[in-house]
């Protein structure tokens, strides 16, 4: 989808990791979110457990004497296949990069982004912007990218923000960008910085692909009916999800964050002319933290689900450990 001319209202919510007056960073999500982590996780762990299962088959076999050359061929390539199912999707879980960082750097024109062990370099003056759209949770979003206007130099394609509601929010990106690389400050709007480089987990929890739904504004815009519902709601899902809710939080932990280098983030050593170094006149707000009720609730929800899950689960475990020993 190609931008439209009339540019909007620059806005930087939801864009800016941290900035100054020469350098801007962004934080793209990389190629797998915590949720699509979670799926891997599990895809990884129940063949994982399956492979064990038929080992310890295996060995009760051989301790009653019992495995004839069939049986053990049979067992033996089974346990091989469903082992390197799950050796292939945990090792895809841990080593699937978290995020793409991208440095603005106006002091010497250029883009950085980092994706996994491959760094991207382009001049901002030949970049153009483009919005994708994406399909998540069955809903789609778009983002903001940035391309290199050659065929010659198509695999510069640089993303810049995370999944948006409307491309009215990547050209507003872009426009606070385009303004940021050329010091044109004056009516850049006030900025609220993300979180960090990984979601706090209470945040992580309230707002996955899993969990979204629940999250439909902040927890301080609601009305008591607003919170007690979408709080239900988490609840309900939570009881019903748990193991993937527990599984997307790991998987928020995972995955190889590339970092920039010194000479990327430190006092640059090019000439600065034409380059303002005076305080940045934007007034950047750190990312808002959850309020003491909404954290207690979520703890609470998670402390239930985990309950709930565990107590009965023991029993369940057991019988079905006992079903295994007696095939």
């Amino acid at each position: 989808m190609d931008v439209d001319p009339v540019p909007p209202a620059p806005s930087g919510d939801g864009l800016v990791l941290s900035m100054d007056s020469v350098r801007l960073q962004t934080l793209p999500h990389g190629n797998m979110s915590s949720a699509i982590k979670s799926i891997a996780l599990f895809l990884g762990l129940m063949p994982l457990g399956i492979a064990a299962w038929f080992c310890s088959m295996l060995a009760d076999a051989f301790r009653q004497d019992t495995a004839d050359t069939a049986f053990v061929l049979i067992m033996s390539v089974s346990i091989a296949v469903f082992a390197l199912i799950a050796v292939a999707a945990l090792v895809q879980a841990v080593t699937a990069p978290y995020a793409f960082p991208t440095l603005f750097n106006r002091a010497t024109g250029k883009v950085v982004q980092l994706r996994g062990r491959e760094r991207i370099e382009a001049p901002w003056a030949q970049l153009v912007p483009q919005v994708d759209s994406i399909t998540v949770g069955g809903a789609l979003r778009y983002r903001l990218c940035l391309k290199a206007p050659t065929e010659v130099d198509a695999a510069k394609m640089l993303l810049v923000s995370n999944a948006s509601n409307s491309p009215a929010d990547c050209l507003a990106h872009y426009e606070f960008l385009r303004r940021y690389m050329a010091g044109d400050w004056q009516w850049l709007p006030k900025v609220e910085c993300l979180e960090g480089i990984r979601r706090p987990l209470l945040e992580e929890f309230s707002n996955n692909l899993w969990t979204q739904m629940t999250n439909y504004r902040p927890w301080d815009e609601r009305s008591v009916l607003g919170r007690v519902l979408s709080s239900a709601a988490l609840l309900l899902i939570s009881l019903l999800w748990w193991p993937m809710l527990l599984l997307t939080l790991i998987g928020s932990r995972l995955g190889r964050l590339p970092r920039l280098s010194a000479a990327d983030l430190g006092t640059c050593s090019e000439s600065l002319q034409d380059v303002a170094q005076e305080p940045l006149p934007v007034c950047i707000l750190p990312a808002p933290a959850l309020g003491s009720t909404e954290r207690a609730v979520y703890v609470a929800i998670a402390a239930i689900s985990t309950a709930a899950w565990c107590w009965p689960g023991a029993g369940v475990l057991a019988r079905i450990a006992d079903m295994a020993r007696a095939l």
